[in-house]
């Protein structure tokens, strides 16, 4: 009896470890990510106003700002690059940015390593490196 009394103590123990919340991130924010996809299309993608979207580096830093160094490619060849700055806010999982290079706001989420930004009427899937 003794012994299952303390199976069932170290049992209820480890349960009340785990997280309750389902929405809260596994990993850290932390970190640079890849843009994989938008609107469930692969990179390159061009946009409606005719860029063409080769590469896009998304920062997270621990400070709660952030750099997102997207690559278009250029009408002449090669390409060309234009950096947002901002900063960024977790709530549960649910992700706040607030974008100060175009004064804009917009929400994202974290699941795994994806992380998923909704912007401009577009969906991009971000990957951790």
């Amino acid at each position: 009896m003794r012994r299952s009394i303390l199976i069932a103590s170290a049992a209820l123990a480890l349960a009340s470890c785990g997280s309750s919340d389902p929405t809260a991130p596994t990993v850290s924010l932390t970190g640079t990510y890849t843009l994989q996809t938008i609107n469930g299309q692969l990179l390159p993608v061009q946009l409606t106003n005719g860029s063409v979207i080769v590469n896009d580096q998304l920062s997270l830093n621990g400070d709660g700002s952030y750099a997102d160094v997207v690559q278009y490619a250029a009408a002449q060849g090669g390409t060309t690059s234009q950096t947002e700055y901002g900063t960024y806010s977790n709530n549960n999982g649910a992700i706040v940015f607030n974008d100060q290079t175009d004064n804009i706001t917009y929400q994202g989420s974290l699941s795994g390593s994806v992380l998923t930004v909704i912007v401009s009427g577009l969906t991009e899937a971000y990957k951790k490196n």
